[in-house]
Order: C-alpha cells, then structure tokens, then sequence
C-alpha cells in the first residue's frame, strides 16, 4: 500500500508492462500405492487431498507508464487499473539534451479504470545524441479531494457482535506511520463477517494470500478492500481471510453490506480486522482520525477496549 516508486533509464523504448498474475491453487495426493501427485487440478477419483495456494511475491495490480511514440520521440501515457484516481509525477533524475513537454517535474491525476496523456520527451538539439533517466511516483487517490472530517462510519462487522479494538490510534506496536497513524486492530475470530463501514466503490481487492506472521515476508502479504468513498477518502479492510471477498472491483456498495471475512493474512499475529480512512496527502498514503456510530446510535472516538 505505499506509494510506487520506479527509477528508470531510457534506452530504446520504455515500457513499465505489469499485468495482473491470479494466484494458483495446486493440489497434493498421495495415491494408493503410496506416490505423492500434485496438480493444478484436484483428483478425479479420491476425496483425500490437500490444496493450497501459491501466489507471486509482488504485487503485479499496478499503475503502468507505457510509451505509445517512437525511440526518437518517447509519448508518455499512464493506464490505471484502479476503480479510482492515482496520482502520478514523472521527474528528471539525469538529463542530457532532452526536454519533456509539459515539462518535469510535473503531476497528474488519472481517472479511475482509463488510460491519460502525459507528456512527450525529445531531444533539444537534433544534431546531437541524447539520453535521461527518469523516476515515476504514483500515490492512490486525488489529493485536492476533501475528506469529510464528521462522517459517522458504521461498526464494520455485525450489529450483534462484540469485539475488542486491541490497538487504536497511534498504537504502539505497528501505527506509528503516516499510513496507518490512526487505524484499528479489531481482534476478531477468523470468518468473522466484515461489513463497509461507509459507501463506496470497491477500488482494489487482494484475496489471494493464505498465511499471517511477523516475518518480513509478510509485509505485503495481506489479503484486503479499498473503498472509494464519494468524498474522495479511501477505506482500508485488511488481514481478510483467503477467498473470502465477495465484492468485484468497481462494484458499487452500500453502509453495512457484507464485504468479506475477518483472517490472519499478512503482517499479524493474530486473528484480527485492520480498518483505516486514508487520503492521498501529496504524494503519500495518509492515515486520518474518524468517528464510529455504536450501536446506540452514539459518535465516539475509538479507543482500546470493548466495541
């Protein structure tokens, strides 16, 4: 969830070319005889099987720069694949005999789920030989949206349960960033129904990732929702359960609608929701405070302890 940033050379042609790589699930059985198969598939004829999942590292559901000129003229356009605004920013690193037009740095708002200009690179002096380097930052959201500071989100789970908010704003343990300053850890058993806290677009969704830890592997390894509210603002859903998202990418949802199951995914050490507003605060992912409508219908700031 943090901002993408890509240092590149310009060599022949530029192309920044990621496409989405679903996960695999593979199938391991062990036979009669006593032969371990493993398969894409599961096994015709026998019941006692295991499957699990296999996922690249990286997250591939990404804005992409691709050049649409020539090697002589590079024409610059971005394609996001977001169900909501990305801001990008291209700059100079090194440059020799080149000018882009506009010129660099410069930044630019790309619409939800499209493709947009953004700028044209050519030599100065034709005469002569020319080269640049160049980096890309790309930040999730519009940064001239204007969050709504007095909305009143929804509990995101069952009006009927009670659960335990085990790290709250500012928390200690793993709050301490710009991203995540005013989020919650919400401990919660696995399976547990996570409801949208807010209306929205679904902007991205991450499903595949089948195990939790306090590994650096698990960093980036976590399965969950963004939702674009109309105010601009973004709702994070995280540590989900493995396959357990039934909303699409831009499928529009309402306050309290089911969205997925509380996991274990990702950077956890336990069973639990992470839920957090987010603006883009120029170039960075930016965490901020909110209200929650308890079941009383009262506003309160959330705090470590019984919700």
């Amino acid at each position: 969830m943090k901002p993408t940033i890509l240092l590149l050379t310009y060599l022949l042609t530029n192309v920044i070319a990621c496409s989405e790589v679903l996960a695999k699930k593979y199938y391991k059985h062990v036979d009669e005889n006593g032969i371990t198969h493993y398969s894409d598939k599961p096994p015709k004829d026998a019941d006692d099987f295991e499957s699990f999942q296999i996922r690249p590292e990286d997250n591939q559901y990404e804005v992409r720069i691709i050049n649409r000129g020539t090697k002589q003229q590079p024409i610059f356009y971005a394609v996001n694949p977001y169900h909501g605004p990305v801001e990008v920013r291209l700059a100079f690193t090194y440059r020799n005999n080149v000018v882009a037009e506009p010129r660099w740095p410069a930044r630019f708002i790309v619409p939800a789920n499209d493709e947009m200009y953004l700028s044209t690179v050519k030599g100065i002096n034709k005469n002569l030989g020319w080269s640049f380097r160049y980096k890309v930052e790309s930040t999730l959201g519009d940064p001239n949206a204007k969050h709504d500071v007095k909305y009143p989100y929804k509990l995101p789970f069952l009006g009927n349960k009670h659960f335990y908010i085990s790290q709250g704003f500012n928390g200690k343990y793993t709050h301490k960033d710009a991203q995540n300053r005013y989020a919650l850890d919400i401990a919660m058993p696995e399976g547990s129904a996570i409801l949208a806290a807010r209306g929205g677009i679904i902007m991205d969704i991450a499903e595949d990732f089948y195990d939790g830890g306090l590994t650096a592997k698990h960093l980036y390894r976590s399965n969950y929702i963004r939702i674009l509210h109309d105010d601009g603002s973004m709702a994070v859903y995280a540590h989900l359960k493995l396959e357990s998202v039934i909303v699409a990418r831009g499928q529009r949802v309402e306050a309290q609608q089911k969205i997925a199951e509380s996991g274990n995914t990702g950077f956890s050490s336990g069973p639990h929701l992470h839920f957090a507003i987010q603006i883009n605060d120029g170039y960075r992912l930016k965490s901020v405070p909110f209200v929650l409508q308890h079941k009383s219908g009262e506003l309160k700031t959330p705090k470590i302890g019984s919700i």
